[in-house]
């Protein structure tokens, strides 16, 4: 069962909250690669590579709420 009307807004009203708290994760790591020692670092790079992974996640899932709206 495909949500409709509130329930959709609810879903992208979580997809905007989640996107922007990701989008401040995402800029404070970038402050971390002017640090040489920091942006060598293993774990750094999966944090940013997460960090990334789930931004795309977000927006496909944002593209895919846009058309079950436009369906509706």
């Amino acid at each position: 069962m495909e949500p409709k009307g509130y329930e959709l807004l609810k879903i992208e009203t979580e997809i905007g909250k989640l996107e922007k708290e990701l989008s401040i994760h995402f800029e404070d790591l970038k402050k971390y690669e002017t640090d040489d020692s920091m942006s060598e670092n293993p774990t750094y790079k999966k944090l940013q590579k997460m960090n990334v992974c789930c931004l795309k996640l977000l927006e496909t899932y944002r593209a895919y709420t846009n058309k079950l709206k436009n369906n509706i």
